[in-house]
């Protein structure tokens, strides 16, 4: 299965932008976490404890979408 996670990035206090990646995996319970969750952070904290269930592909029509609404904001702006 192909998944599209979107979700937006400030990385300066003027700046916003869309990051997307695309992964390629099969397995049912990294899907369900991954769908599961809101948060980009969450979403960084499953992929990496999870490295070995999926991979980063180039762009692709994907069988999934999840699109992340909160924002990360670059902790060195603070």
């Amino acid at each position: 299965m192909i998944i599209k996670i979107t979700y937006p990035y400030k990385d300066t206090p003027t700046t916003l932008e869309t990051k997307t990646k695309y992964i390629q995996t099969d397995d049912l319970d990294l899907i369900n976490k991954l769908k599961s969750t809101i948060n980009p952070v969450d979403i960084g904290i499953i992929l990496s404890q999870n490295e070995d269930k999926y991979k980063i592909i180039p762009p692709k029509k994907e069988d999934l979408t999840i699109e992340i609404e909160e924002m990360v904001i670059n902790p060195n702006l603070f």
